[in-house]
């Protein structure tokens, strides 16, 4: 099976697929980050008295930064998929 050559609109499909994915990506970095810092970094500097335990006050704001960030690269990976489209017009058979 040879493919068609893809056309501008499917060109156009393929940069908002790569666009969803790559801010999937930072987004995914972002909620690490922030659950880490949250619930690890921030736990154990305070438990060894290595920085002040206000800081543990800090700790619902990351904890809140993560989730949002978590759901956005949710969204986002939702978002790209939909995108795709162009793959069942250049192969109509998946399996095959």
């Amino acid at each position: 099976m040879d493919p068609q050559p893809l056309s501008p609109s499917e060109w156009a499909q393929i940069g908002t697929a790569l666009k969803f994915l790559w801010a999937a990506l930072g987004s995914a970095v972002v909620s690490g980050f922030s659950l880490l810092t949250a619930h690890a970094i921030i736990t154990s500097l305070v438990d060894t008295n290595t920085i002040p335990s206000g800081w543990s006050n800090a700790r619902p704001v990351f904890y809140a930064v993560g989730l949002l960030a978590l759901a956005a690269t949710i969204t986002l990976l939702v978002l790209a998929f939909l995108s795709m489209d162009w793959i069942e017009v250049l192969y109509p058979r998946y399996w095959q």
